[in-house]
């Protein structure tokens, strides 16, 4: 049932797009002559004059403007969730349909996605995967390292400094083992949003945008492989499923996993208000606010037409998105979530100071996740593993807080990373990348064996360190090394 349910979901929202354009007043067939010679597009079949919306795209003129003329699907419905469409159209005026035999440019996703899914179906078995970083191998090889998915998911800001030192913060911990602890018996199991969501595991699936440059389900893989995990998924703003695909899918499937939803603030804030409320009445757990994104991190390998630096710079996938994010959020926003959202807790995503882990309190989040966004925004901002340690070191009581969780993303490789970040007092820990990675290559199933993997890593840890269950991890059983935090002027 699965991947019927899967391709029914995606697919239901363009056939109501139709079904809105059958009924236009305007509706005829239109030439494939006319549209080249008006400057219209096409989207899955109906044809639309964007002259007036040209200048208002979120992701700017250029975006829209080089593809005038031409059958845009293949591109739009990869970048773009189901409800995007309909919440554009009144923007956009339908022409009609595309004539029957007409001959029109077809502007793809980038990619050949022939190549990509032979390179899928020739990949080894999933079981064959032993680690994390073995499906970073092995997607850079399927997508094709000058693709437009792998720069997009393995680019980071500038030099890549922050990028770096977060992948190598985690060694610059130290484990401090204790002995004759019973540990026959372990038990990964913990809760997250203030003790009041059970987890089996310590993780959630972060939120990632573009799932779908890598899968052609997208979103849907990770929603279908939480279903047998019981792992949180947090759907992103810029999803290219919507919300409510994703929660009729986990319905579908009789899921108990959570969906939490991360809210990319617009400028348009009655829209933001619109998509809160609609992600609170599909059965958010939760709503994260990321807060990083000012401005969107100089991450050149995504913006470079070969991913290497060279030829005149694109504007790159996540740069034609972030453009209509809103730059003047205040710590008032956090309340006004929390009223478009009645009774959802509201964490704070891409807290990098301790000093806002205190605002983000005092402001009434139920919670903060430490993050740097992957490395792909401020490079030179700090590894979330160092935030972490000088929180333990300056403010234990907002770690030790029974109403305030912490959590942390970025750079986790292991699943003594996981443990290490548990120690000093996360709640639970975000894999990102991995995630689109292990989806890109195997869908569900590969996103179901990289928390396997994480899971005996995690189990094997534990017991190696003394701890039976999650609350056993201390503080005491961590040294930090030189190299980790620094100092303040």
């Amino acid at each position: 049932m699965g991947a019927a349910v899967a391709m029914y979901l995606i697919t239901a929202s363009r056939e109501l797009s139709l079904e809105a354009a059958r009924g236009h007043e305007d509706s005829r067939l239109v030439a494939g002559e006319e549209v080249k010679q008006e400057g219209f597009v096409v989207i899955d079949g109906v044809v639309y004059d964007v002259s007036s919306f040209v200048e208002i795209h979120p992701g700017g003129a250029e975006a829209i403007s080089e593809h005038l003329g031409k059958d845009i699907s293949p591109l739009f419905n990869m970048l773009h969730s189901s409800e995007v469409l309909p919440r554009i159209r009144s923007s956009l005026r339908t022409v009609g349909f595309l004539a029957p035999a007409s001959n029109l440019d077809v502007v793809g996703s980038g990619e050949d996605q022939d190549d990509v899914s032979v390179r899928r179906e020739e990949l080894p078995p999933v079981s064959s995967v032993v680690n994390l970083a073995g499906f970073e191998r092995l997607a850079k090889h399927v997508l094709g390292e000058d693709s437009r998915a792998w720069n997009f998911y393995s680019s980071f800001a500038d030099d890549g400094l922050t990028y770096s030192a977060t992948r190598q913060s985690f060694t610059l911990l130290r484990f401090i083992p204790r002995i004759f602890v019973p540990v026959a018996q372990v038990s990964t199991s913990t809760s997250f949003l203030n003790g009041e969501s059970p987890v089996p595991l310590p993780i959630f699936y972060a939120p990632t945008g573009g799932s779908a440059h890598g899968h052609p389900n997208g979103e849907l893989n990770v929603t279908r492989a939480a279903a047998s995990t019981g792992i949180p998924q947090i759907v992103s703003t810029m999803a290219s499923v919507a919300f409510g695909n994703l929660a009729k899918e986990r319905e579908l499937l009789g899921s108990q996993s959570q969906l939490w939803w991360q809210l990319y603030v617009m400028k348009d804030r009655k829209e933001s208000e619109n998509r809160i409320k609609a992600a609170a009445e599909n059965g958010a757990r939760a709503i994260v606010i990321t807060v990083d994104v000012a401005a969107m991190g100089n991450r050149e390998v995504d913006a470079s037409p070969s991913g290497k630096g060279g030829g005149s710079p694109s504007q790159g996938v996540a740069a034609s998105s972030s453009q209509m994010f809103d730059a003047d959020l205040s710590w008032n926003d956090i309340d006004w979530v929390k009223r478009t959202a009645p009774g959802l807790p509201v964490l704070v995503k891409g807290v990098a100071s301790v000093e806002d882990v205190e605002l983000a309190k005092a402001h009434g989040a139920s919670g903060v996740i430490l993050s740097n966004h992957g490395g792909r925004q401020l490079d030179g901002a700090p590894p979330p593993l160092a935030t972490l340690v000088h929180l333990r070191r300056t403010k234990p009581h907002l770690l030790d807080d029974p109403v305030f969780d912490v959590y942390i993303d970025g750079g986790i490789q292991r699943g003594t990373d996981v443990l290490k970040a548990l120690c000093i007092g996360a709640k639970g820990v975000g894999l990102g990348r991995v995630i689109l990675y292990s989806s890109a290559c195997y869908g569900p199933d590969g996103v179901k064996r990289a928390t396997q993997i994480l899971q005996k890593e995690i189990e094997t840890g534990m017991r190696l360190l003394g701890a039976s269950r999650i609350e056993d991890l201390k503080p005491e059983m961590i040294e930090v090394l030189d190299g980790l935090c620094g100092r303040p002027l």
